[in-house]
């Protein structure tokens, strides 16, 4: 077959012999749709450039163990399809699961120091991370539902709105409120979650190496930022905008979207990765939190 485009009474045709020879509708106005899709393939398959990505994450406590096996078979399913990309993961599991990742030991500390430290420990790796175009990281306790594509390459760092804060405005966003941490920042024009957040490699370890020392300076003070990394995230985003900006269907809730994120957006969003309620980390003080905050809308 020739990369050259089809005619649209060309595609009907095969696409009409090939629903007929499985047995399947054959439906006119997805005919059209999939010529369209065809053609665009043939003209852009040329174009496309693989890149080498290195997508890292940290599973650290047993309580975090169960979500590895479907964040690994999620994030092959449908991150950066067409894409050369390796995991790194940190982690304190048996060395047999490890879901074909490339594993650095690392010891079991309580929360949130696994989170707040994950730049110090990415770090440690810098050279090896330094051989791939694009650096990612993703929180263990998330599940990719979509194809997560090219759209999140740039030419510099990516960063995800946080569901509750992307559109209304009137939500105060939770940044860090105590002028002596290196966090503090004014109110944001946008708030970033910590759960996905990446980009080109020189820029992504740059801004890792200015969230350590910011988080290292903090702990000499005795001190930790309100939401401790992704705190330190939004500063450096304040001071350092992104390049590509990702609306919540990449940190996409897993609950009460018709009962409150929707009427709380104005609007809907396709999911692509979903953030997963922990069991362990539910109680009554916040199902009653909940429900007023529903109360409010």
């Amino acid at each position: 077959m020739d990369n050259k485009p089809t005619t649209a009474e060309e595609f009907a045709r095969l696409a009409n012999n090939f629903y007929m020879a499985n047995g399947q509708a054959s439906d006119y106005n997805r005919i059209i749709s999939d010529s369209h899709l065809i053609n665009y393939i043939l003209t852009e398959k040329s174009k496309l450039k693989k890149y080498k990505v290195a997508f890292l994450w940290i599973c650290l406590n047993p309580q975090y163990w169960e979500y590895a096996k479907d964040m690994m078979e999620g994030a092959r399913k449908f991150f950066l399809p067409g894409h050369q990309t390796d995991f790194f993961l940190w982690s304190d599991m048996p060395p047999e699961n490890n879901y074909g990742a490339t594993v650095f030991p690392t010891e079991p500390v309580e929360w949130p120091l696994p989170t707040l430290m994950r730049y110090s420990l990415f770090l440690q790796q810098e050279e090896k991370l330094k051989e791939y175009d694009y650096l990612f990281y993703c929180d263990v306790d998330m599940k990719f539902v979509g194809i997560v594509g090219d759209e999140i390459l740039g030419e510099g760092l990516t960063a995800a709105q946080h569901p509750m804060y992307a559109i209304r405005k009137e939500f105060i966003a939770p940044t860090e409120p105590n002028p002596k941490s290196t966090a503090y920042m004014d109110l944001p024009k946008y708030y970033f979650a910590g759960g996905f957040q990446g980009g080109k490699t020189a820029d992504f370890i740059k801004a890792m190496k200015v969230m350590k020392k910011n988080i290292d300076v903090d702990f000499t003070k005795n001190y930790m930022a309100r939401w401790n990394d992704e705190s330190h995230w939004n500063k450096y985003l304040h001071d350092n905008p992104p390049y590509i900006v990702l609306s919540p269907s990449y940190i996409y809730p897993d609950s009460l979207i018709k009962e409150y994120y929707e009427k709380l957006w104005g609007c809907s969003y396709v999911p692509k990765l979903v953030t997963l309620t922990k069991k362990f980390s539910t109680s009554a003080e916040g199902g009653a939190a909940v429900t007023k905050m529903i109360n409010t809308l």
